[in-house]
């Protein structure tokens, strides 16, 4: 199968490079990498360098927090963060406190010279995202290799008959910190070593924590809401903002804040057009009787939760649900689509009734009107979910414990 895998990877390579000639997200997943290796080797050699790979810009934020307590305990170490999608890397490429450089893709002549450059003392990938020549360049070169985060299920590719080669070098990681005993159910399923897997948590969880704390006031919303309630959307397309469009035109007390997953301007005016009243923007605020706002900025969704009374997450519709534990952290009863089964947050919170499933049969906005008549619900849905995700801190410190017992300077 490894061979099939190769010729994927050259395939992938093409399609990518045919597509860059009129998709901009391959444009710069091609432009980035142009000048990688001359980058790379003006940056390195470094001594103690600890590499952490993110997909994209979730796992990034899985990652972080471990990242700055691994440094405050060991300022001697240079921490690699390297990113395999666009939208990861030009968000951090300017991350204080690594090194940032996008993930040259899995050959096995890539993944020699990138590890012969960088010479890291660990490699950790965040939550998925094996890449096999890495991953075999890393084990002939005896580095030590964990991953931290990592979700499994068994309907996953590296169970399943084709993904052998894959789930063989998975096997072979040192260390697999896992977020839930059911993702270490599945690889004891599979003869995975037991001294290998510890359930160590969601590291998100500690992150969002750390986001209430410094929370930043923004005086546009906090003139916006007024002495109003308030429904925030989060990453929102339209299905959810058709989930609220009925609760708009029933509670006229309301006020709903609008951050669409997308801010350019052709989206964003499409999105007021097709809005049930009259809206501003963020970026051109003018106090008025308008009951939306609409975030049209990036960096501010998980300040502006501080404000909000309800939230409802976008993505359920579509590859998979957005953040919900910055809302979560904050209080806010939340309200999301039926893809959430790659996000046991989701359901942990659905079975805690702090979260709502939007669902077809109209159950959900019951649930949403209940909230909205009732203060007092809300006021106890926000006591008891602060705490449901202060109970799931801690992630950060074990993921942390697990990753000093290889390091040897």
């Amino acid at each position: 199968m490894i061979v099939f895998y190769q010729f994927a990877i050259f395939l992938y390579a093409l399609i990518v490079r045919l597509a860059s000639l009129f998709n901009a997200k391959a444009k710069l997943f091609i432009r980035g990498r142009k000048n990688i290796w001359a980058d790379l080797k003006s940056t390195y050699p470094q001594k103690n360098v600890v590499w952490f790979h993110a997909a994209s810009l979730g796992e990034f934020e899985q990652g972080k927090p471990v990242m700055e307590l691994l440094k405050k305990e060991h300022p001697e170490i240079n921490l690699l963060v390297t990113f395999f999608s666009p939208s990861g890397y030009l968000q951090q490429k300017n991350y204080a406190h690594a090194h940032v450089f996008y993930l040259p893709l899995d050959t096995k002549k890539n993944a020699k010279k990138f590890i012969s450059i960088t010479k890291p003392i660990v490699a950790i990938f965040i939550r998925y995202e094996f890449w096999a020549n890495y991953l075999d360049v890393l084990k002939q070169t005896n580095t030590p290799t964990m991953v931290m985060a990592a979700q499994f299920r068994s309907n996953q590719f590296a169970f399943s008959f084709w993904g052998k080669f894959l789930r063989e070098r998975i096997k072979n990681l040192d260390a697999i910190l896992v977020q839930y005993q059911s993702a270490a159910d599945v690889l004891l399923q599979h003869n995975f070593t037991p001294e290998k897997i510890h359930v160590c948590g969601d590291s998100r969880f500690d992150r969002v924590l750390e986001t209430v704390k410094s929370a930043e006031e923004i005086e546009i919303i906090k003139a916006f809401k007024g002495d109003s309630p308030l429904i925030i959307l989060g990453s929102c397309y339209a299905d959810e903002e058709n989930f609220v469009r009925e609760a708009y035109k029933s509670f006229p007390n309301w006020k709903f804040v609008y951050a669409p997953h997308f801010v350019d301007p052709k989206y964003v005016n499409e999105l007021i057009s097709r809005l049930p009243g009259k809206a501003e923007t963020f970026t051109n605020y003018q106090k008025s009787d308008a009951r939306i706002l609409v975030l049209n900025t990036i960096g501010k969704l998980a300040s502006a939760y501080k404000y909000g009374d309800i939230a409802v997450v976008g993505g359920g519709f579509r590859d998979g649900i957005h953040n919900i534990l910055e809302p979560a952290a904050f209080g806010l009863p939340l309200f999301f689509g039926p893809n959430h089964t790659s996000f046991p947050e989701g359901q942990a919170i659905i079975d805690a009734q702090f979260g709502f499933e939007i669902d077809k049969n109209g159950n959900a906005k019951k649930h949403l009107f209940a909230l909205m008549e009732d203060e007092s619900s809300r006021a106890i849905h926000q006591e008891k979910l602060a705490e449901f995700v202060k109970n799931h801190a801690g992630a950060t410190k074990k993921i942390v414990g697990n990753i000093n017992e290889f390091l040897h300077f």
